[in-house]
């Protein structure tokens, strides 16, 4: 019975390990971050250049996704 529960408890100890070990897509999530963090700052210089107007360019996608146009609620 002993060694039935030691079996046990090896495979649960070995199937635990396996799933920590998986780095599959680790690059891929690295590369995202790296593309987000670069987007960020190239939007932080323009906006701070004045090339671009954010609020502007928001309110415009708000009221072409809410159909407003950016006018009253009609």
């Amino acid at each position: 019975m002993i060694k039935v529960l030691v079996a046990l408890m090896m495979h649960r100890m070995q199937l635990l390990s396996d799933s920590h070990d998986d780095e599959r897509g680790q690059g891929t999530l690295e590369y995202v971050g790296m593309i987000i963090v670069a987007a960020g700052i190239v939007v932080a210089v323009l906006q701070a250049a004045g090339a671009i107007d954010l609020g502007a360019v928001f309110t415009e996608a708000v009221g072409t996704v809410t159909d407003g146009g950016g006018g009253g609620g009609e």
